[in-house]
């Protein structure tokens, strides 16, 4: 059996019985006097499958249509495709917006020397992960790190002053995990419950950067 012919109907954005028939009469090659009507619709679908067959028929935009004309066409259409003829129907993917604004770092200072202390703490106990820094970056020293969802760069301060007040707060799925790791390894864990129905705690890292972790 040869392969079936492929035809696309296109009625993305067309809402309306008059752009459906319309798309139909232009996609799949409906005769000259086609009479825009369901009547005929019926009639020229059927003429159009069984000239074709096998045919495949992939219609994009269904979701277009309003409700009414939707059930119309896909009742005519289901009752005229029959062996040797097939519908598939592909609605738009629809994305969401891109944001105006997205974080795509966070970056905080720690002392010259310190990038083996630095990745201890960071990779071993709190369990990112480290990646590459671009080769025009990676002489000035430093470590990139990633989570699922996180992209934390540490830069490297000749004259280094510890983040008091300014500090990232990451959020965690394995909280109580990370909790003991960072006790395990000798940083003292202050939880904080002055936001209700929210599980945080602040430390330090090796450096005296403030930290924040938050339970998602």
């Amino acid at each position: 059996m040869s392969p079936p012919q492929v035809v696309v109907l296109d009625t993305r954005g067309v809402s309306d019985k008059a752009g459906f028939l319309s798309a139909c009469a232009r996609d799949l090659d409906f005769p000259t006097y086609f009479g825009g009507n369901w009547d005929a619709f019926e009639e020229c679908l059927g003429d159009f499958v069984s000239s074709r067959q096998p045919v495949l028929v992939v219609w994009t935009g269904a979701s277009s249509l309003d409700s009414e004309v939707h059930a119309s066409a896909l009742a005519i259409m289901s009752d005229r495709f029959d062996a040797g003829a097939d519908l598939l129907i592909v609605d738009d993917v629809t994305v969401a917006p891109q944001p105006d604004f997205a974080l795509d770092h966070v970056q905080l200072a720690i002392p010259a020397g310190s990038q083996d202390l630095a990745r201890h703490f960071w990779v071993n106990v709190v369990g990112l992960v480290e990646t590459p820094k671009p080769l025009a970056l990676a002489t000035g020293g430093g470590l990139w790190l990633t989570g699922d969802a996180l992209n934390l760069h540490l830069g490297i301060a000749q004259e280094f002053t510890p983040a008091r007040l300014a500090h990232p707060a990451i959020m965690v799925r394995d909280f109580d995990t990370l909790v003991e790791r960072l006790r395990a390894d000798g940083h003292d864990v202050h939880f904080s419950p002055d936001v209700p129905d929210v599980r945080r705690f602040h430390t330090d890292d090796p450096f005296g950067n403030r930290l924040e972790f938050i339970a998602f």
